[in-house]
Formats: C-alpha cells, sequence, structure tokens
C-alpha cells in the first residue's frame, strides 16, 4: 500500500541563527542527525554500471532538463513489514553526496513517532521512467536544530547519499551567503515532479517561472503565477528547487517549504486558487550552515548518523525554537534584518 503521509504546510517566519564556523559537532552547528537508525543497509546499487557507464554522457544528457540538471525526486519510505508507506519530495543535488531538501520532508511533528525506513532518490533523467534515471539510497539525514514542524521554522535539511552521484550530474550552483539570486519584482524558476495540483501523477518534470513578491531576511522566498493563474508547485514537491539568475549562470536560491492555505477546490484538491503563494526557505540565509554541516560530515560520517536530538542556540545560550526570548535574541543580532517571530499569526494547511 503507497500513500503520501503528510502534506505541505504554510510556511512560517524563519528563525534563522548563524551557524558556529568550523564546528567539531552538529550541535555547534545548529544541526542534529535526523536519519533513520542503522537497521537498514542496502545493497551497493547497480547504477554505474549495468544501467548507467559512464561511457554514455551524450546519451545521458539527453533525458535532463538543463535549467534543472541537478534536480532530484525523493521517496521518503516507511516500511512497516506488510506494507510500506511513501512520502513523496523534492531535492537538489549540491554535490557529488550531498541533497538539499525540506527539512518537514524528513521530520515528523513533536511527538510523533513514525520514521522513515530510508530515502530512494531518483536523479539523472526529466522523465521518472526513463532509460538514464539513477536511483541512490540514504539513510543520513541532518536537518537544523531550529525546525519547528508546525510552523516550519528553519525548514531545511541536508540528505548524505551513501554512493556519489557520477559526475555527468552537476551539482547546482548555491547562492552566497546574504546574496539571493532572486529579488522582489523578478521572475524565478521552479520545478517538480506533481503528486497534486492541476498536474498531478506527471512523471516528467515539470518547470515553471513564478513572479517573486518578496525576498525576507530571515524569512522566505514568497512567489506567485506572473499571470495570476493556476501556476506553481504544490504538495508532494516540498524540498524542490527555485533557481534565480546571477553572475551569469542559474543559482539555487531556496527550497520549497509551503504553500498559501486556502487554495483548494469545492473537491478538496490543493493549488487551484489563482495566484496563490509558495514559500522557499532561502539558501542565502543558510549558505553557512550548509557549508559547516558537510565538512562536519565528510570529515566524521558517524557524527551524521540518525542517533539523537535537537539542540539549538542562539549566541552561545540554548533556547527552544518557539521561544519568545529567541526572538529578542534574533532581533538585537539582525536588527531591522529581523522579521518579527509570532506562531499565532501562521496556520498549517491540515
Amino acid at each position: 500500500m503507497t500513500s503520501i503521509r503528510k502534506a505541505v504546510a504554510l510556511a512560517a517566519i524563519c528563525t534563522f541563527a548563524p551557524t558556529a564556523a568550523g564546528a567539531a559537532d552538529l550541535s555547534a552547528a545548529n544541526a542534529y542527525a535526523c536519519g533513520a537508525p542503522n537497521g537498514y543497509h542496502h545493497a551497493a546499487s547497480t547504477a554505474t554500471g549495468s544501467r548507467y557507464t559512464r561511457g554514455q554522457q551524450a546519451y545521458h544528457a539527453q533525458g535532463v532538463n538543463p535549467q534543472f540538471e541537478s534536480m532530484v525526486k525523493l521517496r521518503m519510505v516507511y516500511d512497516h513489514g506488510d506494507f510500506t508507506e511513501t512520502e513523496h519530495c523534492g531535492g537538489t543535488a549540491i554535490s557529488s553526496r550531498w541533497v538539499v531538501t525540506a527539512a518537514h520532508c524528513v521530520q515528523g511533528p513533536e511527538n510523533d513517532d513514525s520514521k522513515w525506513t530510508r530515502i530512494e532518490v531518483t536523479a539523472g533523467d526529466k522523465n521518472l521512467q526513463g532509460t538514464t534515471t539513477i536511483p541512490r539510497v540514504a539513510t543520513d539525514v541532518v536537518c537544523h536544530a531550529g525546525f519547528d514542524y508546525s510552523y516550519l521554522a528553519n525548514d531545511i535539511a541536508l540528505i548524505r547519499l551513501d554512493e556519489p552521484l557520477p559526475a555527468e550530474i552537476k551539482p547546482a550552483k548555491l547562492d552566497e551567503y546574504r546574496r539571493p539570486s532572486v529579488s522582489a519584482g523578478g521572475i524565478a524558476l521552479a520545478a517538480g515532479w506533481p503528486v497534486t495540483g492541476s498536474k498531478a501523477g506527471q512523471k516528467t518534470l515539470q518547470a515553471i517561472p513564478l513572479a517573486v513578491k518578496k525576498v525576507e531576511w530571515p524569512g522566505y522566498i514568497t512567489v506567485t503565477s506572473p499571470s495570476g493563474g493556476i501556476d506553481g508547485v504544490c504538495r508532494g514537491e516540498s524540498g524542490g528547487p527555485i533557481v534565480g539568475f546571477s553572475g551569469g549562470q542559474r543559482q539555487l536560491a531556496g527550497v520549497l517549504s509551503g504553500i498559501e492555505t486556502g487554495t483548494e477546490n469545492s473537491a478538496g484538491e490543493p493549488c487551484m486558487k489563482s495566484g496563490y503563494e509558495m514559500y522557499f526557505t532561502p539558501i542565502a540565509a543558510y549558505r553557512n550552515w550548509i557549508d559547516d554541516v558537510r565538512l562536519i560530515c565528510d570529515t566524521n560520517p558517524d557524527e551524521c548518523r540518525g542517533k539523537g536530538s535537537a539542540e539549538f542556540f542562539v549566541s552561545g545560550y540554548a533556547k527552544a525554537p518557539q521561544s519568545p526570548s529567541l526572538a529578542r535574541t534574533l532581533r538585537s543580532e539582525f536588527g531591522q534584518d529581523f522579521i518579527g517571530y509570532d506562531p499565532s499569526a501562521y496556520r498549517p494547511t491540515w
């Protein structure tokens, strides 16, 4: 049995905290291992071999959307023995071993003990059933320690692949810290394999231009249809990319965190409201965090295996992500850059 376990929620204002450069462990970098326990051991993939060889670069390249050649499809698999459940999300390869996605794709709400068994990753072809797809499996995942599922604050996570992707999968270039490649009034490009919405069930990667309404710091990249129509990404595409343009090339600007509430039609289908808004967690706010986590985990892979709890700190003091004192601390650090943190102003979509 296959089902989608949870829907995308409306994104709340992000409570971003700077990371500790050169941190020796995940807790010092505002991160924790949110992956599955080491109970699942998969056999080595045959993707680099019988299904894919390095001599097929030209053939392989034909299957990739040139604007999203680093885009991957994620399936979080919950193995219950006699049946399985799956949750669908998107992601972006940022190196041969790392994929960035939304934290709510891989980490459930507080007191929810359910845990996926593995994450199945599909890369390399714009068609999920194409002949050049490259499968990978991962159990090592790192979430931001300040992630709050109820309001989707700090909604970002990194997946470390058990096997590297081949060189022909070109990693995305990331926005630099505090230098987003999108701006209000501009156009950005998003993509996904729709699970819900007007193109539900599509097996071919869909790309769509979106109008940028706001780029908040810390906060979200808010986008909508340029024409005011029913256009955009939807539930099941969380964690997928939005890209901007800087320095003559495309850059990953954000990962999908949420959609506007009240987008359902009379049949209950989501993303059917003209001009609905989408919210992306900005890479430019978390670039240092991404770099810190990758360095720690590549140096000490055991540090990043699923095993523990989260600890979130600002300026060296442990704080709960929903604590009012955290908002005061962030305001003192970011000044006018800080956007007020008021969870009561935001509601999830479910």
